[in-house]
């Protein structure tokens, strides 16, 4: 299982204050779509280590989905680093808290937009649950060790890297997340694939990563820009990515 990747680098290197042990069920807040009253579209947000899910709207995500009318609804989700240092406790309690009580109150379309460590939540979700999302934003997503990282740019890129076919649990788990990615190169389409959107700051710490990944998709779904891993570069590139999501929009307003 992808249960078992190597977060503990990820502490260390996103850096460590003190870890909040996760709950069961997780806390959500919903903002109800403020044009479609009955939304079928849910889009939920992932915060990265140590950010609190208000900070989606004191760091204006929740402005900007209304600003660019988006007709959906939105799920702010207390995903904090507890939730991936207890055994990637984040893949259970994300599909029986989140989207288990999101397809019984009949969303139809499920897209998740994940902040760092909160993007390798998402795209570690979605591997291990094929079909289950419609989409992914991920933002300067944490995508493991460094170590895969240079394997994979060794070998050539993700489309040359040889993707281990052992089904060992454990070592290679972080591998398997990788292997799953390269279909957005081998498969592009795939029906059981989500749409990917990438986006990172030119010097983002993880920006090395991000570029092998960017390398297998679509050139408009990667977008970059100045500066490194914090809310400056991610309120631009939320700016710069929500015009392009296929997401459904409010009725233009009749005078």
């Amino acid at each position: 299982m992808i249960a078992l990747l190597a977060v503990a680098g990820a502490v260390a290197v996103i850096g460590c204050t003190s870890v909040r042990p996760p709950k069961a069920p997780m806390d959500t807040f919903l903002h109800k779509s403020s044009c479609a009253t009955d939304a079928r579209t849910l889009l939920i947000l992932l915060p990265g280590a140590y950010s609190e899910p208000d900070e989606f709207v004191r760091e204006g995500y929740i402005p900007a989905i209304e600003e660019h009318r988006l007709a959906v609804d939105v799920l702010r989700v207390d995903a904090q680093l507890g939730y991936y240092t207890n055994g990637m406790a984040i893949l259970k309690r994300f599909g029986q808290d989140v989207i288990a009580p999101a397809r019984q109150k009949g969303y139809t379309s499920i897209w998740v937009t994940g902040i760092s460590i909160g993007g390798l939540g998402a795209l570690a979700y979605a591997a291990l649950n094929p079909g289950q999302l419609d989409g992914i934003v991920a933002i300067a997503p944490y995508l493991g060790e460094r170590a895969t990282s240079l394997d994979i740019a060794n070998a050539g890129g993700l489309m040359r890297w040889r993707a281990p076919t052992s089904t060992l649990p454990g070592d290679n788990a972080e591998q398997r997340m990788w292997a799953w990615l390269r279909r957005y190169g081998t498969q592009p389409g795939a029906p059981d694939m989500p749409q990917l959107y990438l986006g990172f700051g030119r010097d983002d710490r993880f920006a090395f990563s991000h570029e092998l990944l960017a390398a297998v998709l679509p050139a408009d779904h990667v977008f970059r820009t100045d500066g490194g891993h914090d809310w400056p570069e991610w309120r631009r590139l939320w700016q710069e990515i929500l015009p392009v999501l296929p997401l459904p929009r409010c009725p233009s307003a009749r005078g």
